[in-house]
C-alpha cells in the first residue's frame, strides 16, 4: 500500500484525494494546510488518517511515502525541495517550478536522495491521451507532421490574483500554456528551434503567448495560450 500525503488543500487537491480512493493500492495517510482547521476539515471530507497545521509536520511523518504538492505555483520549488530533503517521494502539480534552474535543482536533489519525482500533469494519463498514442503507434495517420494546440479563456485581470501576479507564478504560459506545449513534446519530442512571442500584462506576466516549434525533419508545432479570450481549446494532430 502506498501512503500519500497532500499539502495545499484546494480544489485540485480535493479531486486528487477523491481519485486516490479508486486505487486499491493507495491510501490517503495525511494532509496538511497552513491552518489546522482547514486540514482537519479536508481530512474528514476525504478520509485522511492524519491532519497537520503545517507542511513540515507532514514531511516528518514516517507513515507518509509520497507527498502530492498542490500549493500555489511560486511555492512548488521550495515545497518539493523540503519534501525531498525529508526523504519523501514527490508528485508536484504543474508548473513543476518557475524556471529551468529550479527544476534542475529539484531533479538533482531527487537523484542524490534516490527518490521519485514527477510533475503531476494529469493530461498524460487520461484515456484520450492513451488513445492518441495508440493510434499514432499503429500508424493510423502515418508519420506525425504537425501539432496545433491552444488553451484560452478570458480571466479576471486582478493584479493580486494568482493568474496575473508575477510573484505568485502567474502568466498564461505557466498556467495553461503548459498543456499544449506538453502535447507537442509528447508527440514530437524536443524541438530544434523555438520562436515565441508574448503579449505582456502590466504586472509583468504574459496574458497571451504564441509559440512555434520547428524540428530537424520538417515537423512543426503551433501553440497558443491566452487569458484574453475563449479559444477552441483543442489539438489538431496532422499526419502524412
Amino acid at each position: 500500500m502506498i501512503r500519500f500525503g497532500i499539502i495545499g488543500l484546494g480544489k485540485i487537491a480535493g479531486r486528487f484525494a477523491d481519485d486516490l480512493k479508486l486505487h486499491p493500492e493507495a491510501t490517503l495517510q495525511a494532509v496538511a494546510s497552513r491552518t489546522t482547521k482547514k486540514a482537519r476539515s479536508f481530512a474528514a471530507q476525504h478520509d485522511a488518517t492524519t491532519s497537520y497545521g503545517s507542511y513540515d509536520a507532514l514531511f516528518k511523518d514516517a507513515q507518509v511515502d509520497v507527498v502530492y504538492i498542490a500549493t500555489p505555483n511560486h511555492l512548488h520549488y521550495q515545497n518539493c525541495m523540503e519534501a525531498l530533503e525529508a526523504g519523501k517521494h514527490v508528485i508536484c502539480e504543474k508548473p513543476f517550478a518557475l524556471d529551468a534552474a529550479q527544476v534542475r535543482k529539484m531533479i538533482n536533489k531527487a537523484k542524490s536522495k534516490k527518490l521519485f519525482l514527477m510533475e503531476a500533469l494529469w493530461t498524460r494519463f487520461i484515456p484520450a491521451t492513451e488513445k492518441v498514442l495508440e493510434l499514432i503507434d499503429q500508424g493510423t495517420i502515418g508519420k506525425t507532421v504537425s501539432v496545433r494546440a491552444d488553451f484560452g479563456f478570458p480571466a479576471s485581470q486582478d493584479p493580486n490574483g494568482r493568474l496575473f501576479n508575477k510573484s505568485l507564478g502567474g502568466g498564461s504560459l505557466l498556467d495553461i500554456g503548459i498543456y499544449p506545449l506538453y502535447l507537442s513534446y509528447l508527440l514530437l519530442g524536443k524541438p530544434e528551434a523555438i520562436d515565441a512571442e508574448a503579449t505582456m500584462h502590466y504586472t509583468g506576466v504574459d496574458s497571451h503567448c504564441h509559440i512555434e516549434l520547428a524540428y530537424s525533419d520538417g515537423q512543426t508545432a503551433i501553440l497558443e495560450s491566452t487569458f484574453l479570450e475563449t479559444t477552441p481549446t483543442e489539438a489538431i494532430i496532422e499526419g502524412s
